[in-house]
């Protein structure tokens, strides 16, 4: 890891201070409206970037955006992943990152083009839990907090530093952090009822949310918050053309005859005709709707309290708990393929996946002062995240008659205990303001399982094929597991644990007149992998009255995921059977595995911020982060891709039709990018005032270099790690986003006009069922988003809107003909910021009190 420069001065300095007189200056905390203990600039205070207090939006050294809760409700969506997507130009949210099995239910964001991983979730300022599900979003090798399962009523606002700060808050903030703060109302409360639909009539969506507050003691808190959503899947494919048959065809007598080609290129061979139902079976019946909006339904609950214990004690506590279900629909089997048991599936199946989640996490904590020099807190937090996994309307052909048609796949869980003590204070030592130290120390104990599913889902039953032109001959092993996803077997089964500690300091100075530094180093040990120092250098200069001058210099790290090391998958496809194989294996070394190390980030940047003129704040902030050992999964090796590797895969117990890959540190890469903000107010006088806002982000990535391909995958000239590959590390988000807003207010109407501009994203794909080298180049054009909410005030408690997302139902660019999916006439990606879904239009009224 990075090792912490002069890290010796630093700390004879800090024990020098910890001598040094108390400093007599200090913060006045005053309650505010809602009776909260919180200082008055609330709405623009921040501690996401930097332990200090008193520092707000305005005078950080590093960009922070905060989104209020009313610019949440205005994005029409109650995932935290759209609304993020929708109000900030560095972050992006694809609508699906090239997943259609269980990862396409759980989706991901990526803030500065980087990885889900690399962007730290805080709530309250307490780090959170991530996904259990491994291969969030599609992306093998990560597993990030999943932002869906907060439950959007209970946030009073979110902060977002741009910027790494690993050396403040550990590991996974190389890109930076989305801190979650939640109402501390204390009195009165609202309800809040919306329904929306995408073009067309599909995607409904009815969300309740509500929340109320109270009064804890004299000057204590509580708030309650619930929140439902009920949303309906989108189809974006179109009808299965003639060209795909779905039953089998007939040659000249009659008999039923098997297309030629391959599953995913069905040939009509010569003398054979369609069987007449083709012509008469509902076409659009079998639509592969994989690429749309997944059904889902959520429920949540939050309480967040907090209450004085004597005049310098306070006790704080928060609780949340989420309930998800999702489905995923799956590649339709027509009923000419040996692995539909025709007599359970006459008309042949389409799989459906489900996923039923439990998110449950809490903080309890004391904070005070010791003495009137020190501030203490110390708190402990625990979240843990579970996933239950199943399949219907499936089938294991190899058991016939006996087969069941719904299975339990297994479960996995994620849990994370982390202690956290800090102490702080000021020392007079005759700088501009009072220096201020800031100590700390966190323990974190980590749990990582996963379990086996129905045997029926992982086990081949030994049966021969039923019926049709093959009956009588025995199944293959690709086709020995529940269709479309495979169980976790007794083998997948695992349980995994580490434990880690960090120590950590900041300072916080002024040396002279308008000018800001911010030190921070931290030093953690994983009994994993070993130790890891950060530190983070942040200062701001002021130049005059309207402008000043901003940078920070840091070093980051991302720790492997704790099941990364123990993950292995088996997901079989109506191609065949693709493998990932757990690093540590003895296949995946003989294909050159070798043990995960963590990924260190080198974060650059600085800014010019100025005030154009009173009531406007602009800032230009440019920034470069170098991550090395990115870890990625490696190139999928399998006989149709690499035709040569196919002796290799055989020798390890492998097919022609199986695909082998296991995860690796596979690359250096460099992000660079400018990013641009602009707010303003107007005041129209009897026309209202409008608040204005223009923001912009302008990146790319590039590899330094990539991981050296072992000698035993050079000897069959397959990469270690694909430019298919490489493109997901470097190419998911857009080279440039930009939004412009308008929210005008007047009298008991408001208004909110947003353009989004999604920039052109190269992409690379491989036809089906061809080799790697026939890889497709091409780029999806700009496209301009209109997004509209227009609300009234109908009295002091009841309020009505309407809102529309994609106003004019644009839609991205189709994919080249040669990657379309078999069955369709044209497809839309996937792996991009705009849905195929077009516009959404919604309608809500709210009630407060």
């Amino acid at each position: 890891m990075n090792k912490l420069p002069r890290a010796s001065a630093l700390a004879l300095s800090i024990t020098a201070l910890l001598f040094l007189p108390p400093a007599h200056a200090e913060t006045k905390i005053e309650p505010d409206a809602s009776g909260s203990g919180v200082a008055t600039t609330l709405d623009r205070l921040t501690v996401t970037g930097a332990r200090a207090t008193g520092r707000t939006i305005e005078n950080s050294p590093a960009p922070i955006d905060v989104i209020s809760a009313q610019e949440l409700e205005s994005t029409t969506r109650t995932d935290l992943f759209e609304a993020l997507n929708n109000t900030l130009p560095a972050w992006n949210t694809p609508v699906r990152a090239n997943a259609s099995d269980l990862g396409s239910m759980i989706r991901v964001g990526q803030l500065r083009g980087l990885s889900p991983n690399h962007t730290l979730v805080l709530v309250n300022g307490k780090r959170w839990h991530t996904t259990a599900l491994f291969g969030a979003g599609g992306l093998t090798g990560q597993a990030p907090v999943d932002l869906a399962t907060f439950p959007t009523g209970a946030i009073q606002r979110l902060e977002v530093l741009r910027d790494g700060a690993s050396a403040i808050y550990g590991s996974d903030a190389i890109a930076g952090v989305v801190n979650i703060i939640t109402s501390q109302q204390a009195e009165g409360g609202e309800v809040a009822y919306r329904y929306g639909v995408n073009d067309g009539g599909e995607g409904e969506l009815h969300t309740l949310t509500a929340r109320a507050g109270f009064g804890l003691g004299q000057e204590g808190y509580i708030n309650f918050a619930i929140q439902y959503d009920d949303q309906d899947p989108t189809i974006t494919s179109t009808d299965v053309p003639l060209d795909y048959p779905l039953f089998f065809l007939r040659d000249a007598d009659g008999n039923p005859v098997v297309p030629t080609g391959s599953v995913w290129r069905p040939q009509i061979p010569e003398g054979a005709t369609l069987d007449p139902r083709e012509h008469e079976v509902d076409r659009g019946r079998w639509r592969w709707p994989i690429n749309g909006r997944r059904k889902s339904e959520l429920r949540g609950f939050t309480a967040n309290a907090g209450t004085p214990l004597g005049e310098s004690t306070e006790l704080f506590a928060f609780f949340n708990h989420a309930r998800r279900q999702a489905w995923a629909p799956q590649f339709f089997r027509p009923v000419w393929r040996d692995d539909v048991v025709r007599v359970i599936h006459p008309d042949g199946f389409q799989p459906k996946e489900e996923i039923r989640e439990q998110s449950v996490g809490g903080t309890i904590g004391l904070r005070g002062s010791l003495a009137g020099d020190w501030q203490w807190e110390t708190s402990v937090t625990h979240g843990q995240d579970a996933i239950r996994a199943y399949i219907h309307d499936s089938i294991n052909p190899t058991f016939g008659l006996d087969s069941q048609t719904s299975f339990y796949l297994g479960k996995v869980r994620y849990a994370a205990t982390t202690w956290n003590l800090d102490l702080r204070r000021g020392f007079e030592v005759g700088l501009a303001s009072p220096l201020e130290l800031s100590l700390g120390a966190e323990a974190r104990q980590e749990d990582y399982r996963k379990w086996a599913g129905d045997p029926q889902s992982y086990t081949h039953g030994g049966g021969l094929i039923l019926d049709g032109p093959n009956a009588g001959k025995p199944y293959s092993r690709a086709v020995g597991y529940s269709q479309a996803l495979a169980g976790f077997s007794p083998d997948d089964a695992v349980e995994v644990g580490r434990d880690n500690w960090a120590v950590y300091a900041g300072l916080s100075l002024n040396p002279v007149e308008r000018w800001t530094v911010d030190l921070a180093a931290r030093h953690e040990d994983y009994e994993d992998f070993g130790t890891a120092s950060t530190w983070r250098l942040s200062s701001r200069v002021e130049l005059g009255r309207r402008w000043a001058l901003r940078g920070t210099a840091s070093t980051g790290f991302q720790a492997p995921a704790l099941a990364a090391q123990a993950h292995k998958f088996t997901q079989n496809s109506p191609a065949g059977v693709t493998y990932t194989l757990q690093v540590g294996s003895p296949q995946a070394q003989a294909l050159g595995a070798r043990p995960l190390r963590p990924e260190e980030s080198e974060n650059y940047s600085i800014g010019l911020v100025f005030q154009p003129w009173d009531g406007a704040s602009a800032a230009l902030d440019v920034y470069r982060i170098d991550v090395d050992n990115r870890i990625a999964t490696s190139t999928s090796i399998s006989g149709d891709s690499y035709p040569g590797a196919l002796p290799l895969l055989q020798s390890l117990g492998y097919g022609r039709a199986d695909a082998v890959s296991y995860l690796l540190n596979a690359a250096n890469t460099r992000n660079e990018g400018v990013e641009a903000t602009f707010e303003a107010s107007s005041d129209l006088g009897r026309f209202g005032s409008v608040r204005w806002t223009a923001a912009g982000n302008w990146t790319r990535g590039e590899l330094r270099s990539v991981a050296p391909t072992p000698a035993v995958l050079a000897d069959y000239d397959v990469p270690v790690f694909s430019r298919g590959n490489s493109n997901l590390l470097l190419l998911l988000s857009p080279k440039s986003k930009q939004i412009l807003s308008a929210d005008w207010e007047l009298g008991r109407w408001s208004t909110l006009l947003r353009f989004t501009r999604y920039g052109s994203l190269e992409r690379y794909g491989v036809p089906v069922g061809r080799p790697a080298s026939e890889e497709v180049a091409y780029t999806l054009d700009p496209v301009w988003i209109t997004d509209l909410d227009i609300g009234f005030q109908l009295n002091d408690h009841l309020r009505l809107a309407v809102t529309a997302s994609n106003l004019f139902n644009q839609l991205p660019d189709r994919l080249p003909a040669v990657l379309t999916q078999p069955g369709q006439y044209y497809s839309y990606p996937v792996n991009g910021p705009v849905s195929a879904d077009g516009g959404f239009y919604s309608a809500s009224i709210e009630y407060r009190w």
